[in-house]
């Protein structure tokens, strides 16, 4: 047999294209599984996202707790039945702020903290029995029991903004935090 013989192969038609359908299955597969990390790293972003806020509302739950603490015999002015409305007077930045304007100015930088620092971000200092009823729109204080601090946020607007809304806002009752004293 000579070498041109060996050599010569005659290619079968069953084979012509095996390995281009093999090429086409395999970016299907790594498709599907490029798919599946990019939804895991959408997951890790919001559940990253969402400790971030809630270890803000727990930073600002213990800063309205430190106020109080910090003036007990005020506690009557902090929570009563009535909430209190937040007003900022400049002479508490200074030595010389009466007792009657401190829970208030307290109240106020503290409402503006919460305005800035999360999503829709309100909160009410207020006296209630059952802490972790209510929402952003009703907080549901009873005026009964405990001195209460209550911290709503909606950490769905960024979601909302993201999906083409214009004002971040969406029909979620958001999330929420309480902590008595």
């Amino acid at each position: 047999m000579t070498i041109a013989a060996m050599n010569s192969h005659t290619p079968s038609r069953f084979q012509q294209g095996v390995t281009l359908l093999e090429v086409l299955i395999a970016i299907v597969v790594l498709s599907f599984g490029l798919l599946g990390m990019l939804g895991m790293i959408m997951s890790g972003l919001k559940m990253t996202s969402s400790s971030h806020y809630r270890t803000i509302a727990a930073q600002q739950l213990t800063a309205m707790a430190d106020m109080i603490n910090s003036n007990p015999y005020l506690i009557g002015t902090y929570a009563n039945a009535t909430p209190m409305t937040p007003s900022v007077t400049a002479a508490c930045f200074t030595a010389t702020c009466s007792t009657a304007q401190l829970p208030p100015t307290d109240y106020g930088l503290w409402q503006a903290n919460l305005a800035a620092l999360l999503p829709n971000g309100t909160g009410i200092l207020c006296l209630d029995a059952t802490p972790a009823d209510g929402n952003a729109g009703a907080f549901a204080c009873d005026t009964a029991g405990r001195p209460t601090i209550k911290i709503c946020w909606n950490e769905n607007a960024r979601v909302a903004i993201s999906r083409g809304g214009v004002t971040g806002s969406d029909t979620s009752t958001g999330t929420c935090m309480s902590t008595q004293l």
